[in-house]
C-alpha cells in the first residue's frame, strides 16, 4: 500500500495524564493518519509503545499488534501500523519491557503480556478508539503474547496468531537441535535464543519446568476453547525456528478448527503438511473461504512458508489481512 509521506494538517495529540499516556510524541503525520510514540505504566515499569490512527473524526476499531522477537519494534511493524491506520483502524503496539528503552527486563511471553494488556486498557479509553471492538494479533513471540493476552481476558472479538510458540518446552528442545546444527544461521539462532531463555526463565526446562509451562499457551487451551471470538492461526511448513506442529497441536487441543494445508500453487490438500502428521487433524479440501470466513476458527499451514519468509509469505500475510477485514471490518 502506498501512503502519502510528509507532514500535512494537524491532529490533536493523544490525551496525557497519569491514568493514560505519560508522554506522547508525534513521529509521523500525513493527510490520513498519525503515528505517535507514547509511554505508560505497566505495574511499576515505564513502557514505551506506538499508536497509529486515522486523523479524521470518529471512534475506530482497535488492533493490538504484538511484534515478534526481542529487539523492539521494527520498520515492518511501523509500516503495518500505518497501513492498518490508513484502512481505518487504531493500532496499538507495545515496546515490551526491556525493549526500545522500556524499563525492566525481557521475560518471554510473561510480563510482555501484561504490557500489551495495559496498553490496550489505556487505548480503549481514548476518544478516537471504539472500546467495544478489539482485535489482537501478533507474530512469533508476539503470537504467543497474543494468545496469552486473550487467555488472560483481553476484551477481543478476533485473535490472529502468526507462527507463535505455543509450547516453550518443545521450543527449547528445538533450539537445542538448532544450536547443534552445522548450518551457521540456524546454529547462531539456537545458541542466542537458548541463552535468552536460560537467562529470562532461570534455567533449562529440567531446572525450572513451571516457568516454561506458565508461558505456554497450550497449557491454557481450555480458555481458548471457551472463548467466543473468532481465531486464525497461520504457520509455515518450512519454519525451522518454531516448528509447525506447535500450531497444529494447539488447534487440535483447542478444537473446532477448520484446517487447510495450502500447497505451493495455493491449492489445498487433504493430506497433512510436513510437521503436522501426528497432530490428528482433518485437513479440508476445496477453496479457502477468502472474503467469507464463516467458521469460528481456522488453521492455515503453507507448504512454502517459513518463519515469516518464503515464497508464500506474501500470500500468508494477505490471507491474514483478508481474515481481519472480513471478521473485523474497519467500517
Amino acid at each position: 500500500m502506498v501512503l502519502v509521506w510528509g507532514l500535512a494538517g494537524c491532529a490533536p495529540p493523544s490525551p496525557v495524564s497519569p491514568n493514560h499516556w505519560e508522554s506522547v510524541q508525534t513521529l509521523y503525520q500525513d493527510l490520513f493518519l498519525l503515528r505517535e510514540k507514547v509511554s505508560y505504566r505497566s505495574g511499576d515499569l515505564r513502557i514505551f509503545g506506538q499508536i497509529c490512527r486515522p486523523i479524521r473524526q470518529g471512534r475506530f476499531p482497535i488492533v493490538l499488534w504484538n511484534h515478534g522477537g526481542f529487539a523492539g519494534l521494527q520498520v515492518g511493524d511501523e509500516n503495518l501500523c500505518q497501513n492498518l491506520a490508513f484502512l481505518g483502524y487504531v493500532v496499538l503496539m507495545s515496546s515490551y519491557r526491556g525493549e526500545d528503552g522500556s524499563e525492566g527486563g525481557i521475560e518471554v511471553c510473561q510480563g510482555e503480556v501484561d504490557d500489551a494488556l495495559e496498553m490496550l486498557a489505556i487505548g480503549r479509553t481514548m476518544p478516537y478508539a471504539n472500546p467495544n471492538r478489539v482485535a489482537v494479533a501478533g507474530g512469533s513471540h508476539g503470537g504467543c503474547i497474543s494468545l496469552r493476552a486473550v487467555q488472560k481476558g483481553a476484551p477481543a472479538q478476533v485473535l490472529i496468531d502468526l507462527f507463535g510458540p505455543t509450547d516453550w518446552v518443545a521450543e527449547y528442545q528445538q533450539l537445542e537441535q538448532l544450536a547443534a546444527s552445522s548450518e551457521a544461521t540456524r546454529k547462531q539462532a539456537g545458541q542466542t535464543l537458548l541463552a535468552l531463555l536460560n537467562s529470562a526463565l532461570g534455567g533449562t526446562p529440567g531446572q525450572t519446568l513451571q516457568n516454561y509451562k506458565m508461558r505456554s499457551p497450550i497449557e491454557y487451551a481450555a480458555n481458548l476453547s471457551n472463548w467466543p471470538g473468532s481465531m486464525l492461526v497461520v504457520h509455515g511448513a518450512l519454519d525451522w525456528l518454531v516448528l509447525p506442529n506447535q500450531s497444529c497441536n494447539l488447534a487440535r487441543t483447542v478444537g473446532q478448527f477448520t484446517s487447510f494445508r495450502v500447497q505451493a500453487n495455493n491449492t489445498t490438500s487433504t493430506t497433512p503438511p510436513t510437521g503436522c502428521e501426528a497432530a490428528g487433524l482433518t485437513w479440508a479440501g476445496g477453496e479457502i473461504p477468502r472474503g467469507n470466513w464463516g467458521g469460528k476458527r481456522y488453521l492455515l499451514v503453507y507448504d512454502n512458508f517459513g518463519h515469516g519468509d518464503g515464497e508464500q509469505s506474501n500470500q500468508a500475510l494477505l490471507d491474514a489481512l483478508n481474515y481481519l477485514g472480513n471478521k473485523f471490518p474497519a467500517n
